[in-house]
C-alpha cells in the first residue's frame, strides 16, 4: 500500500520497516552472512537522499549520505534537518539532526534492540527537538536537546501509538494523534501545565485525521481528513481552554484543498500563507489571514516532484520550512515500473505497455492478460487494473477513492477478485475483467483488522487469504457477503501466509516459519473441499533453503515454483497423487533484486510455466526513450 488514506501505516512506519523489513523473513538471521544480505537488500529497496529545493521546484543541495530516511523536518532557522533513520542491523529507528551547510549528524536518541523513534517536532528556537520513544514496549512523548547533550525528558506516556506533528510557536503545546483503520483523535499536549500533563482533544473521528499544525498565533490547527471520502486538508480553531471533547466549534472547520490533499499541512512563520501536499504530490501553497477571522484563499502549486520519485513522496517524507523557502523531501528510489516477461531463462521475452506505478503483476489462467495494482500519480488512489499482453491496453477494473489491492483472477479469467478497505472494514469483491458492470461484494472481515487475498479454488467454491493465520471463504451461493464466516484453516505459535490452492483442489501450499523462527520455507498440506475447518494431514517441506513467496503450480500439477530470498526463481518436481510428494528445488535463473512489491502476494507465473512477470523498476529518463 503506497496510499496516504491508511493514516494507521504512517503511526508505525519506523516499526513495519524493522518488522516487515523484506516480505518472508520473520524476524532476522542470526547467520552473519544472511543476516547481511538481507540488511543489503533492505537498504538498496529503502535508501533515500535528503534533498532540499526552493519554491520552484529547484534542487539547492543533498544533505549528507543516503540512508534509510523518514520523517525529515526542517528547523525554525533551516539551516538543520531533524530526520528518523533505521538502522535494521540493530533493529532500532533513532532521531538524527543534520547540519545543511556541512553534511554533519548528531545522533539524538540511542534505542536499544526494537525501540524506536518517531515523530520529529522542533522547539521554537530551535533549541530542542521531541519526539515519540517507544521504550520497553511503552510509547511516550520525549524532549532533548537538539545538540544532542544531556538527557531526553519524558513529557507524557501514553497507552497506544501516537505520532507527533508540531510543537506550537509560542512553546506551550505539544501536537500528536493517533489512530487506526476505524479512526483517529488529535491532540495538543500542554507543556506549562503544573503537575501531570494532561492532553487536550482537539478532534476525534470516525474518519481518519492526521498531521496537525497550529498556526503561527495558536488560534487554529491545519490538519488531514478523509471525513469527505478522501483525502482533504482542513482548517478548524483551537481553544484549548473551551475545549470538550465531542463538541464542535461554532466555526470551521475549513476545506483548503480543492483537489485533494494528503497532507504536509505547514504555516509560514507570519500566518499569512500555508503549504500542503496535494493528492498528485504537488507542493501547494494557500495565502491566508487569522485575524480577525481566518480566511484563505485558491491553492496554487509551488512545484511538483520529479516523475522518478512521484508516488515516494508523502507527508511522512517532506515538510516545509518555517519561511515557506525551502523543501525537504527524503527522495525515494526510482518508482516507475515496467511490467516485464522473463522465460524459464529468466531472458526478456516482451514489455507490456508503458512503464508506470504498477504492482504485483498476476498473469491470467489463459495466459493474455494481466492484473495489476496501480497508483494514480495524479489522485494517488490504488486501483486494479489489468493489461493485454499483446497490446498493452489497460483496463480500469476499479476507479476510485477506496485504495484496493491484491487482486486475483478467478478461475475462469473472466474475473477479477480484489480486497477494497470501505471504513471501518476490509472486503473482498469481484468485478469483470474490462471493468465493465457493477462490483459484487464476496465477503466482509473484522472491523480495523488487515486481510491478504491470495488465491480462488479451480472449482471457484473458495478463497483462501492470510493475516498470519491462513484462513478460507466458501463461497455458497445460496449465502449472502456479510454472512460469510471466515475458516481459520491453519492457526498456529508460527506464522502461515500465501495460501495456494493446487489444480485438483486437493492442497493447499503456503509459506511458513514452523521449522527456523528466522525464515520462511513452502510447505504443502491436504486440502478436504468437503472439511475445510482444517488441513486433511501433515505438511510436507518444499522448499530446502529458506522461500519468500511466489508460490506457483504448474496447471498438471507436476511443478511449483517460489521464489528465495537471494531472489532466485527455483523450480521442484511434484507428484499430487496418490500422495504429495517433492523432489529436489532447482534453481530456473536468479534476479537483479531487490524488486518492489511483497512475493507472498505475487501470482506471476503462467500456467504452463514457462513465463514469469515482474514489474521492473526504471528511470523516467529510459522510459522516455
Amino acid at each position: 500500500m503506497n496510499s496516504s488514506k491508511w493514516i494507521a501505516i504512517s503511526l508505525v512506519i519506523c516499526a513495519a520497516l524493522l518488522l516487515a523489513a523484506l516480505p518472508g523473513y520473520g524476524q532476522l538471521p542470526t547467520d552473519p552472512v544472511e543476516r547481511a544480505k538481507v540488511v543489503a537488500q533492505f537498504f538498496e529497496a529503502n535508501a533515500r537522499w535528503l534533498t532540499l529545493f526552493d519554491r520552484e521546484g529547484k534542487e539547492v543541495t543533498v544533505v549528507g549520505q543516503r540512508d534509510v530516511y523518514n520523517q525529515p523536518v526542517l528547523s525554525p532557522d533551516r539551516t538543520r534537518v531533524a530526520v528518523i533513520k533505521v538502522d535494521l542491523d540493530k533493529e532500532v529507528s533513532n532521531l538524527f539532526v543534520f547540519d545543511v551547510a556541512t553534511g554533519k549528524a548528531t545522533q539524538i536518541t540511542f534505542n536499544q534492540t526494537r525501540e524506536q523513534t518517531s515523530g520529529p517536532a522542533w522547539s521554537p528556537d530551535g533549541s530542542q527537538v521531541a519526539y515519540v520513544g517507544l521504550r520497553r514496549g511503552f510509547f511516550g512523548l520525549y524532549r532533548k536537546a537538539s545538540n544532542g547533550e544531556g538527557p531526553e525528558e519524558l513529557l507524557y506516556q501514553g497507552g497506544g501509538q501516537m505520532l507527533i506533528t508540531d510543537w506550537s510557536m509560542d512553546g506551550r503545546f505539544l501536537s500528536y494523534f493517533s489512530g487506526s483503520l476505524t479512526g483517529g483523535t488529535l491532540f495538543a499536549l500542554p507543556l506549562n501545565a503544573v503537575g501531570e500533563r494532561k492532553p487536550v482533544e482537539i478532534l476525534a473521528s470516525k474518519s481518519q485525521v492526521q498531521g496537525a499544525r497550529f498556526s503561527p498565533d495558536s488560534r487554529f490547527v491545519a490538519y488531514a481528513s478523509n471525513e469527505s471520502g478522501k483525502m482533504e486538508v482542513y482548517v478548524r480553531p483551537f481553544d484549548p481552554a473551551a475545549a470538550t471533547p465531542g463538541v464542535k466549534p461554532t466555526v470551521g472547520p475549513w476545506q483548503i484543498s480543492d483537489q485533494g490533499g494528503q497532507g504536509m499541512a505547514f504555516w509560514r512563520r507570519d500566518g499569512k500563507e500555508m503549504y500542503y501536499l496535494a493528492a498528485d504530490r504537488g507542493i501547494m501553497a494557500v495565502s491566508v489571514t487569522t485575524s480577525p477571522d481566518f480566511e484563505f484563499g485558491k491553492p496554487k502549486l509551488l512545484f511538483r516532484p520529479s516523475e522518478d520519485a512521484l508516488t515516494g513522496v508523502a507527508p511522512g517524507t517532506s515538510s516545509i520550512s518555517r519561511d515557506g523557502e525551502r523543501v525537504v523531501i527524503a527522495i525515494p528510489p526510482p518508482q516507475l515500473r515496467q511490467i516485464t516477461i522473463l522465460d524459464r531463462q529468466g531472458k526478456v521475452v516482451s514489455t507490456v505497455g508503458q512503464p508506470g506505478f504498477y504492482l504485483q503483476p498476476g498473469i491470467s489462467p489463459d495466459g493474455k492478460r494481466l492484473v495489476v495494482m496501480r497508483n494514480d500519480p495524479k489522485t494517488s488512489n490504488q486501483d486494479i487494473w489489468t493489461l493485454d499482453i499483446a497490446t498493452g491496453k489497460g483496463y480500469a477494473v476499479t476507479n476510485d477513492t477506496p485504495p484496493e489491492n491484491a487482486p486475483i483472477w478467478s478461475p475462469d479469467g473472466t474475473q477479477v477478485a480484489y480486497v477494497s478497505f470501505r471504513e471501518p472494514y476490509s472486503g473482498v469483491y469481484r468485478k469483470a475483467w474490462d471493468g465493465t458492470g457493477n462490483e459484487e461484494q464476496l465477503f466482509r472481515y473484522t472491523p480495523g483488522a488487515f486481510m491478504v487475498l491470495t488465491d480462488w479454488s479451480p472449482d471457484g467454491k473458495f478463497l483462501t487469504f492470510w493475516t498470519g493465520v491462513l484462513s478460507l471463504v466458501a463461497l455458497r451461493p445460496d449465502e449472502k457477503a456479510l454472512d460469510r464466516k471466515a475458516i481459520e484453516w491453519l492457526r498456529e505459535d508460527y506464522d502461515v501466509i500465501d495460501g495456494r490452492f493446487s489444480p485438483d483442489g486437493r492442497y493447499l501450499a503456503f509459506l511458513s516459519n514452523e521449522a527456523t523462527i528466522n525464515k520462511t520455507d513452502v510447505y504443502v498440506r491436504p486440502f478436504d473441499s468437503s472439511k475445510p475447518e482444517t488441513p486433511a494431514g501433515p505438511a510436507v517441506q518444499v522448499s530446502k533453503n529458506g522461500a519468500t513467496g511466489m508460490i506457483s503450480w504448474r496447471q498438471d500439477g507436476k511443478e511449483m515454483y517460489f521464489l528465495t530470498r537471494d531472489w532466485e526463481v527455483m523450480a521442484v518436481d511434484v507428484t499430487t497423487t496418490p500422495a504429495f510428494q517433492a523432489g529436489t528445488p532447482r534453481l530456473l535463473f536468479k534476479l537483479q533484486g531487490p524488486l518492489p512489491g511483497n512475493p507472498a502476494q505475487w501470482n506471476n507465473v503462467s500456467r504452463d510455466g514457462e513465463r514469469f512477470v515482474f514489474a521492473m523498476p526504471v528511470r523516467a529518463a529510459a522510459a522516455a526513450r
